[in-house]
C-alpha cells in the first residue's frame, strides 16, 4: 500500500489485504471448511523446531474452528499450537486470546475496557494505528488476514 507521510512524500507500508489462496478444503480432524493461508504467513509464526520439519511453506489451509486442536494443514502435515510461535486466540481455551496481533488487542483487554468504561475503543485505536504506523497481519496474525472483522465479532457478539 502507498501512503503519503506528512510531508507528503510517499511510504510504502506493508498492506494486510493482499488476497488470500482461492479455495477451502475440509480439516482433516473437525470436518469444518479451511482456507487457503498465504506461505509468508505459516513460514513467519511457525517456531523454529516446526520449520526444521517442513521444507516448503506453501499449500496449507487454516482451520478457524474454534473447537479444533489443528491450526495449519497441508496433506498429512498437521500444525498445531505448540507448532506455532504465538498463541491463536480464536481457539477455546487460549489466553491470552489474541484478537489483534499488530496491536496487541486481546479477549481480555477488552472485556475489561469495557466493563471499567462501558466501552471499548478497540476498533477506533486499530484504525488510527493502521493509518500511521501500519500493520502485519499476513504476518503476525495466525489467519493471515486483518483483525477487524474478528474484534468487532467479539465485541458486538458479547457486549453489544
Amino acid at each position: 500500500m502507498i501512503v503519503k507521510n506528512k510531508e507528503g512524500a510517499e511510504d510504502n507500508q506493508h498492506d494486510c489485504c493482499t488476497p488470500q489462496p482461492k479455495g477451502k478444503v475440509e480439516c482433516p480432524e473437525c470436518g469444518k471448511k479451511a482456507k487457503g493461508i498465504l506461505e509468508k504467513t505459516v513460514q513467519h509464526l511457525l517456531t523454529n523446531k516446526a520449520k526444521s520439519n517442513i521444507a516448503l511453506y506453501d499449500g496449507f489451509y487454516y482451520c478457524k474452528s474454534s473447537t479444533c486442536r489443528v491450526i495449519y494443514f497441508r496433506g498429512d502435515v498437521i500444525l498445531t499450537q505448540e507448532d506455532l510461535s504465538v498463541k491463536v486466540g480464536l481457539k477455546d481455551g487460549t489466553t491470552p486470546a489474541n484478537l489483534c496481533y499488530c496491536f496487541g488487542w486481546t479477549k481480555e483487554k477488552i472485556k475489561d475496557e469495557i466493563l471499567k468504561n462501558g466501552k471499548s475503543g478497540a476498533i477506533d485505536d486499530i484504525k488510527h494505528k493502521m493509518a500511521t504506523v501500519g500493520c502485519s497481519c499476513e504476518i503476525k496474525n495466525p489467519s493471515g488476514n486483518c483483525c477487524m472483522g474478528d474484534v468487532s465479532k467479539y465485541i458486538k457478539g458479547n457486549f453489544i
